[in-house]
């Protein structure tokens, strides 16, 4: 068994029944542009390009369908800052038809950093924490893509309501406080040829 399919087998025994999908896009999204492409993985089309040249990408319809493949998913949530450009509304609009449901809200800019490194938030933290909560009967394992800290509070409230609890991250994303809160956590590098694929990197990343 290679480590891909050992992964994999670990991920479906840790799953059971019914399952809630949580995206927290600002955190993963982050932890996965930062992972390094070997240059084993980049694809014929890229293959002029070096390393540095080229970052990971959520392919987010081979994570749907890939989890589909798994389980019954009860709650598919993508939590995301709204960019409002028009390349942004397309993306958002195109995970809606792939049946995410889509929470934005607008990207706050704060006035303490200067106009070239300017201090962007938009946390999501209270919305998971609620939509967590609030759909408890649907679910009986709860996947969080995030390594946020704050979790860790959520986190221990479904243990305690016998919910089963998988963490999605990336080495130095993720908060070593949650490990205690959680039943099986999962480097998404592990996933990277199930669904994420190689991109070139943008010139002004948002």
């Amino acid at each position: 068994m290679d480590q891909e399919d050992y992964y994999l087998a670990k991920l479906k025994e840790s799953i059971q029944g019914e399952v809630a999908i949580f995206i927290d896009a600002a955190n993963l999204e982050k932890s996965v542009q930062n992972m390094w492409v070997h240059p084993k993985d980049i694809p014929e089309k890229f293959s002029g390009f070096q390393p540095e040249d080229l970052s990971w990408r959520i392919h987010y319809k081979k994570l749907k369908n890939f989890f589909l493949g798994l389980t019954n998913i009860k709650l598919l949530n993508f939590y995301t800052a709204d960019f409002f450009t028009s390349d942004h509304q397309n993306f958002l609009s195109l995970l809606e038809k792939l049946n995410y449901k889509v929470i934005r809200k607008p990207l706050k800019i704060y006035a303490d950093h200067t106009d070239d490194h300017p201090h962007r938030k938009a946390n999501f933290d209270v919305e998971i924490s609620v939509d967590a909560v609030a759909n408890l009967n649907y679910y009986d394992t709860i996947i969080l893509f995030s390594g946020d800290s704050d979790f860790v509070y959520l986190l221990r409230f479904l243990k305690d309501k016998n919910k089963r609890v998988i963490l999605f991250s990336r080495k130095g994303h993720v908060a070593k406080e949650l490990f205690s809160e959680i039943d099986n956590y999962f480097d998404i590098v592990d996933f990277r040829h199930i669904f994420l694929r190689v991109c070139l990197k943008a010139k002004n990343p948002a």
